[in-house]
């Protein structure tokens, strides 16, 4: 497990694990200020020395290192021997061009541009593109600097594009091209790390081959001075750090692209992880955004060939990426997301310690577990990761189709697995939001690939809000079927789920769908999941794992929009599909949370006027039940009296899929036995032979309304409910002329049998 770094003790006697001691500036490094240098007379300044600075770390795990196993600094890693330069050292380091050049990048001070922290601030609550670049437009030099470095970076891969597209090589180079365009976004920095991320997510955009290499880009940097990092906290917090902080890690336990995070002990003496932001990263990202709109406003003005317009789409990555930047922001959404779904067995996220957080630091609660990818710690503790991953994909699920509030970035150093079988959800900066209609859209565009009902599908697109309503989507149909006719010769469950987002993604790519941000980011959480899971075990599907909670939601969610997708997916040609209520059953009886009582709902709703469409089907195929055990009694009658099994099957001769209804009536005979203490009939009727007949039926009915009055009384009141009585009708009628019917064959068929005899 994790493990703690060696604890020494400072000149000042405070408690620091080996490295810069955390004391007292006047016994370790004072700071100056700015004007400290230049009040002192040239002569008394003395010579600028630049002394030696931490060893960076490096760390693809993120900003969530919270209790990570095999992370590094305080997390068993051994820190290279630390520097602790006397105060006269820092001072000279300081007063270089390279450090004060590093003291305003970690403050955010510029005097050109003074209200920089605040309108960062504001770009993360609100985003507003216009005034970012009019307070960028005060940094000309900056912007021309950065537009060129830009420009050259990715001009020439731009002319290597067109020359492939000229002669005709643009498949052949795709590989290719797509490596070069992962490494140079890798070499932009952070903001075009971001923007490769957030590609690689669009199949409406890119093409599969892009999406798999971009999808590689690591969002992570070498760490940035320890010194450095504790005067942001310093200045962030108001206070000194060892007013604060009895201990703090000497070096970051991981380090990415917008900040690092340390381990530390509180003077209260609670473990916290301490997230601190990159000095400059707000700036830096602040250039880039207001360049790249500026770009596609130039795209969007003259290439044709953009099916929608980019710049909203970098107006919404803008906001996200600047909302990641509000430490405050991220912690009242870690609170939202515990509010919502903590109350999921085994669904943890770390306390937030307010008094010790800001902007740009954020202090929260060490948890101590293990990466799902790492497979030697997990198989040390006999921790599954299969186990993990599924209490994962339903809290996934919940996210998006409960709630709508849901994690968009759960890679693997974002989930932890602790020793008493929580699942951890780490860095709460990229959050989205499904809206409710788009919730109920997804859950129906599922049902409708069940039923390979692609015309539905293609009027799903409508309510996704992936296409217009003026357009015609019909035409998408045949690419839809050309796909999804090979791949569903499975069961659903059987699917691939990366399988159908890559065959899903060739068809957005095709036509002229603007995929919502929310669905991307949807689609690259499942994927992630996935993918952890399959390096586990080669043939998990995590459609399966799905399943349960999806039909869960149709049997027990009163909703008008699921009830409608209920209806979609148990009729078919205004026949009822027996088997796919089955289906739903046993699937959904999976979920971790099924509540059978909650299956009330489904009986209640099923004697209203909305779903009437329904009852019919729902009656005629109660009607062949009631039929089929009915006869299957009778004949058993028959032949224990008679002695011979043909004369019984000719009385009453069995009708096709007769078998099937026969036990699914005793079924459901047994489960109402069980549940309302012996009120269905006995399986011998009054009729001739122990045939079951129409008076029959109406007895038990009225037996089990008596019963219900005294023992059930939300059973009574259905059957009280003018639907159920009319449901009751109908299925008499039925019952009355498949009795009809049969009664006419018996007699038939024992005139038939006494002539025989006789002759």
């Amino acid at each position: 497990m994790h493990s703690n770094a060696n604890l020494g003790t400072s000149p000042a006697g405070l408690r620091t694990p080996v490295g810069p001691a955390l004391s007292k500036s006047p016994k370790n490094v004072r700071i100056p200020r700015f004007q400290d240098r230049f009040d002192r007379p040239a002569h008394a300044r003395g010579p600028m020395r630049v002394v030696a600075r931490e060893s960076p770390v490096t760390s693809s795990s993120g900003n969530g290192a919270n209790g990570a196993n095999g992370s590094n600094g305080a997390n068993g890693a051994k820190p290279l021997p630390p520097t602790t330069p006397t105060a006269v050292e820092a001072e000279d380091w300081f007063f270089t061009e390279s450090g004060q050049k590093g003291w305003v990048e970690a403050m955010e001070l510029n005097t050109l541009t003074p209200e920089m922290p605040a309108l960062l601030k504001e770009m993360g609550v609100s985003y507003d593109p216009e005034k970012l670049s009019e307070v960028m437009n005060t940094r000309q030099s900056e912007l021309y600097v950065r537009a060129a470095r830009v420009a050259g970076t990715l001009g020439t891969f731009v002319a290597k594009l067109g020359q492939d597209y000229a002669t005709g090589r643009l498949e052949a180079n795709m590989p290719k091209r797509a490596a070069r365009l992962r490494d140079l976004l890798a070499e932009l920095g952070p903001s075009f790390v971001k923007i490769g991320q957030a590609l690689s997510a669009r199949p409406d955009l890119l093409p599969r081959t892009y999406l798999e290499t971009l999808s590689e880009l690591q969002d992570k940097l070498p760490s940035f001075p320890h010194k450095i990092a504790m005067t942001v906290i310093q200045e962030e917090l108001g206070r000194p750090v060892e007013s604060v902080f009895a201990s703090i890690s000497s070096a970051p336990v991981a380090a990415a692209s917008l900040g690092q995070v340390y381990k530390g002990t509180l003077r209260t003496g609670e473990t916290v992880a301490i997230k601190v932001q990159r000095p400059g990263i707000g700036e830096n990202i602040a250039l880039d955004m207001v360049l790249l709109r500026r770009l596609m406003a130039v795209i969007d003005r003259n290439v044709d060939f953009v099916t929608q317009p980019l710049v909203p789409l970098v107006d919404e990555f803008a906001g996200r990426l600047f909302a990641e930047l509000d430490y405050v922001m991220e912690g009242h959404n870690c609170e939202r997301f515990r509010d919502l779904y903590c109350n999921m067995p085994r669904i943890r996220t770390p306390s937030i310690f307010w008094d010790y957080s800001s902007r740009r630091v954020l202090t929260m609660e060490w948890i101590e577990g293990i990466k799902l990818t790492d497979t030697e710690n997990m198989e040390k503790y006999g921790m599954d990761v299969v186990d993990f991953v599924d209490v994962g994909i339903e809290c996934t699920l919940r996210q998006l189709l409960e709630a709508g509030f849901f994690h968009a970035d759960p890679h693997p150093g974002n989930l932890l697995a602790t020793r008493e079988g929580d699942l951890v959800y780490l860095d709460f900066g990229m959050m989205s939001t499904a809206p409710e209609y788009a919730r109920y859209a997804l859950i129906a565009h599922v049902v409708h690939l069940v039923n390979r009902d692609y015309d539905a599908m293609c009027r799903d697109y409508y309510d996704l809000d992936f296409m217009d309503r003026s357009v015609d989507t019909s035409p998408i149909a045949p690419a839809l079927a050309a796909f999804f006719d090979d791949v569903l010769d499975q069961s659903v469950t059987q699917l691939n789920f990366k399988a159908i987002v890559d065959g899903l993604g060739e068809v957005l790519f095709a036509f002229p769908f603007r995929v919502p941000s929310y669905y991307a980011l949807i689609l690259r959480s499942l994927t992630v999941l996935e993918g952890m899971a399959l390096t586990a075990d080669p043939n998990y599907k995590l459609l399966g794992k799905a399943y349960p909670y999806m039909a869960k939601r149709l049997l027990t969610d009163p909703v008008p929009e699921l009830r409608a997708s209920f209806e979609d997916l148990v009729l078919q040609d205004g026949r009822f599909r027996w088997n796919r209520l089955e289906n739903l059953m046993r699937e959904g009886s999976k979920s971790s949370d099924f509540d059978p009582s909650q299956l009330w709902l489904l009986a209640e709703w099923l004697v209203t006027p909305s779903a009437e469409t329904v009852r019919d089907p729902l009656v005629l195929e109660l009607s062949k039940m009631l039929d089929a055990w009915a006869a299957g009694n009778a004949r058993r009658g028959i032949s224990e009296r008679m002695g011979e099994d043909a004369t019984a099957g000719r009385l009453f001769p069995e009708q096709p899929g007769e078998s099937i209804a026969r036990q699914r009536a005793e079924l459901v005979a047994n489960l109402i036995s069980e549940r309302l203490g012996g009120l269905v009939p006995e399986g011998k009727g009054s009729g001739p032979m122990g045939i079951y007949t129409p008076g029959d039926f109406e007895k038990a009915v009225s037996n089990l309304t008596k019963s219900a009055e005294q023992t059930a009384p939300r059973l009574y009141n259905l059957l009280s409910q003018p639907g159920a009585i009319d449901m009751m009708a109908r299925f008499t009628q039925q019952v009355t002329q498949r009795f009809t019917a049969r009664s006419i064959k018996f007699f038939v068929g024992t005139q038939e049998v006494a002539e025989e005899r006789r002759g």
